[in-house]
């Protein structure tokens, strides 16, 4: 949380405060990931969200019905035994790009049904899209057939293979790879599973890539008003706009990530009172250092690269 002792108004006072509670915000964020593996492991709900969890375990699980579904043919995910789906899940949690990936999702739809309840924000149509998809837009009506797709899967805790970034989904079959190579009879059909899903995913523009397409059309101001974009197009642009992993971006929500929230904001060029705003719509009540105009866009980024070193 913000400190709120102080509520310094020079320039180096607000840096000092949003530093600090930068690596305070940063050490809780690296331990989430090793936690969570252990808790999908051990099967356990302490300590983490369960919410979060029971999603993370339910997309891991559902990845690894699809590879068996590729693999083996089968139609019917029933047919998989769940100690074929535990061994592709076990080896899943040692690929960090891969878990990292399934719990930024989590906490994007946690924060997507967070803000329907809070103030009526679509998941699927928001305000900004209802606009452009009803003038005809084709760039906010592919969007919004994907983001409905994906709305529904994180109903179910599905996430298709063709949603995944390339690095994560190159990772899910390196791993496929791995377990395959000590079967002869399966390393083929592996290699056609694997081509495969590199061709579907080249051919088939994902709801990332909408986002991306769309984010590139609209000016700062509008795609990083979260009320007015919605939560999918925000993040997109919050990560193309400071330069940080999407992923890394959607960890910003989180309690006790206001001064990584309002720093990326700031990267990101939105003005400082427009920042503010932002963080308290998606941290209610969150207590912000006076100042923040006196730090730009350099300054924010300069901060969030170096932490506690950055002078």
């Amino acid at each position: 949380m913000i400190d709120q002792a102080a509520h310094p108004a020079d320039t180096q006072a607000v840096e000092a405060a949003l530093r600090r509670d930068l690596v305070r915000g940063d050490a809780a964020a690296a331990s989430a990931l090793p936690v969570l593996r252990y808790l999908v492991a051990a099967e356990q709900n302490a300590a983490l969200s369960e919410e979060i969890l029971a999603r993370v375990k339910g997309i891991l699980a559902d990845i690894a019905g699809q590879l068996l579904d590729a693999l083996i043919g089968s139609a019917d995910r029933r047919a998989h035994a769940p100690e074929e789906i535990a061994v592709l899940t076990r080896a899943f949690l040692d690929e960090p790009v891969l878990l990292a990936h399934i719990h930024a999702a989590a906490l994007e739809w946690q924060l997507t049904e967070r803000l329907q309840e809070r103030i009526g924000l679509d998941p699927v149509a928001s305000p900004l899209i209802r606009e452009r998809a009803g003038c005809g837009d084709a760039l906010a009506r592919g969007f919004l057939a994907a983001q409905a797709n994906w709305s529904q899967g994180q109903r179910r805790m599905a996430l298709p293979l063709a949603e995944l970034p390339d690095a994560v989904l190159e990772a899910v079959l390196a791993i496929l790879r791995a377990l395959v190579g000590a079967e002869p009879a399966l390393s083929e059909r592996a290699s056609a599973v694997e081509a495969e899903a590199r061709r579907h995913h080249a051919a088939h523009a994902n709801r990332l890539q909408w986002a991306e397409r769309l984010v590139a059309d609209l000016d700062t101001e509008t795609a990083l008003s979260i009320s007015h974009a919605g939560v999918a197009l925000f993040l997109t642009a919050l990560s193309l706009r400071s330069g940080e992993p999407r992923d890394v971006a959607a960890t910003a929500t989180q309690p006790g990530q206001q001064a990584r929230l309002a720093l990326s904001l700031l990267a990101a060029q939105l003005p400082s009172g427009l920042a503010e705003e932002q963080v308290l719509a998606i941290h209610a009540g969150a207590n912000l250092p006076n100042g923040l105009s006196g730090i730009d866009a350099w300054r924010a980024a300069s901060i969030l690269s170096n932490g506690a070193t950055s002078r």
